[in-house]
């Protein structure tokens, strides 16, 4: 199992606590994963970057140059990081594994089907749902694969976040029936943020270059997030917890996983 897979599980169970000790603990596991977007040619330009507050980065690199991909992982070091592919051939999964990358993002086309046999590496399929080739019918398919996660784009940008937009990321993760992982702009203040938590959002992923000082304040408000709806109130009943989370999505939705 992968170190994102687990991450992303615990963002689901994850909730502010009472006391000193408990806000260690909820500080150490975050109700809503940061992603830091970042390309491989940014991270040589900027050391910085490899110390982002993100709590994993995704790097965008050719996987087939194990140079570059050499020269992330000693920036790097034990840092938790995926590779941002095109597409990947199983050798290009090696290369990454032994550089220590922990999961990879990759887009349908051109990757090849081996990589889903691989049990030791995340792996998150790009899903661009605002593009007219893809239909309900292949996002249904895609709950037969044996992929961990989507990251999901809006087509038209996520900011303002309104209803509507909110309706079409609901139904992508209602029909695609995975966790979900979601790019964000980096002026995504808490609000709505605090949104994408609670309908199930496991993660959200921002540019570090484009951010600069707004990834801190990103992952400040997630810290500060309130309970989702239905923790720890009289009365209250816990949020149903499938591999997206979220109480739109419940746990007997994803019995045919």
């Amino acid at each position: 199992m992968s170190k994102l897979t687990d991450l992303l599980d615990k963002t689901q169970t994850a909730s502010p606590g009472i006391g000193f000790a408990a806000s260690r603990q909820s500080a150490a596991v975050s109700s809503i994963a940061l992603i830091g977007r970042v390309t491989a040619a940014e991270l040589a330009d900027d050391a910085d970057l490899a110390d982002s507050p993100a709590d994993a980065l995704l790097v965008t690199i050719d996987a087939s140059d194990s140079g570059a991909v050499g020269r992330v992982s000693d920036a790097l070091g034990g840092r938790l990081w995926g590779a941002r592919v095109g597409s990947a051939s199983s050798l290009d999964i090696g290369v990454l594994k032994e550089a220590g990358c922990d999961f990879i993002v990759f887009d349908a086309e051109g990757t090849s089907a081996a990589v889903l046999n691989d049990g030791d590496l995340g792996k998150v399929i790009a899903v661009g749902f605002g593009e007219p080739e893809f239909d309900e019918e292949e996002a249904k398919a895609i709950r037969t694969l044996d992929v961990d996660c989507a990251l999901l784009t809006p087509p038209d940008g996520l900011m303002p976040l309104t209803v509507q937009k909110l309706l079409r990321i609901q139904k992508m993760r209602s029909t695609v029936r995975k966790r979900t992982m979601l790019n964000v702009p980096s002026d995504t203040g808490k609000s709505e943020l605090e949104t994408l938590r609670n309908t199930g959002v496991a993660a959200v992923a921002v540019s570090l270059v484009d951010a600069g000082s707004e990834v801190r304040r990103i992952k400040e408000d997630i810290a500060n997030l309130p309970r989702r709806r239905g923790q720890g109130g009289r009365g209250s009943s816990s949020p149903s917890v499938g591999f997206g989370g979220g109480s739109v999505i419940g746990d007997d939705e994803y019995d045919d996983e």
